[in-house]
């Protein structure tokens, strides 16, 4: 199939296709405290549409940690973060969002879609994010991660890269949808010239969305027939 035949979705995670209910925080502070001996004032960030890159070096800068020592041990703090998660992935209390599951497994059956992820989290903690709400990560065949760029708006650029890489072949950028939950979501889309579907699953309200002006602005992702008659008209 050629790329200009392929619809392109690129999905964050947290917030869109599962709520993380505070477990991330909890596991990433135990990382920092680990590597950098604090974990900052990580009960009163706002972390949502951040990438844990800006997270982590927000975090240690605000207790004071020298920005050469925070970039120096970055890789170290991902690392600790994705085995401390991963430790605990039979114990998460992630939670599956509302429609998700039926609405992959709807795309799963339409060729035409190439799903992949665009989302703040460290790369390696996603599979088992994934996995503990019953997501299979093989779905999403490409994407980038908060632990390969520090702002957001870089993501869905290095994403497409990607994809291009693989095809061997440009991917049409009308013919590409980011969904996320995020006034940063929207933003990181618009900066690349892709259309967005915003959806009030994370800590925004339809409101709050809408006024960021995306494409397309719901409530959730429950209503199969109508969001695939998007997917497939975008």
């Amino acid at each position: 199939m050629k790329a200009d035949n392929h619809r392109v979705l690129l999905f964050d995670i947290d917030g869109t296709l599962l709520n993380p209910a505070g477990e991330g925080r909890g596991y990433l502070s135990q990382a920092l405290i680990e590597v950098f001996g604090t974990a900052g004032p990580i009960e009163s960030y706002p972390m949502a549409g951040m990438t844990d890159w800006q997270i982590v070096t927000d975090l240690m800068t605000e207790a004071g940690i020298a920005p050469e020592r925070i970039e120096v041990n970055l890789d170290a703090a991902f690392a600790a973060y994705a085995r401390v998660l991963a430790e605990a992935a039979s114990t998460l209390k992630i939670i599956l969002l509302p429609g998700v599951t039926d609405l992959l497994r709807a795309l799963s059956q339409h060729p035409e879609f190439t799903l992949g992820l665009v989302t703040g989290n460290v790369q390696e903690v996603v599979p088992y994010k994934l996995r503990v709400v019953g997501i299979d990560p093989a779905q999403f065949t490409f994407g980038a991660f908060g632990s390969e760029r520090s702002h957001r708006n870089e993501l869905p650029g290095l994403a497409l890269s990607r994809l291009e890489k693989n095809w061997g072949e440009p991917v049409n950028r009308a013919r590409v949808l980011v969904i996320g939950d995020t006034a940063r979501d929207i933003e990181c889309a618009r900066h690349v010239g892709l259309k967005v579907m915003a959806v009030a699953t994370g800590h925004s309200t339809v409101e709050e969305l809408a006024k960021h002006r995306p494409d397309y602005v719901l409530e959730d992702l429950a209503d199969t027939a109508a969001i695939m008659q998007i997917f497939q008209t975008f």
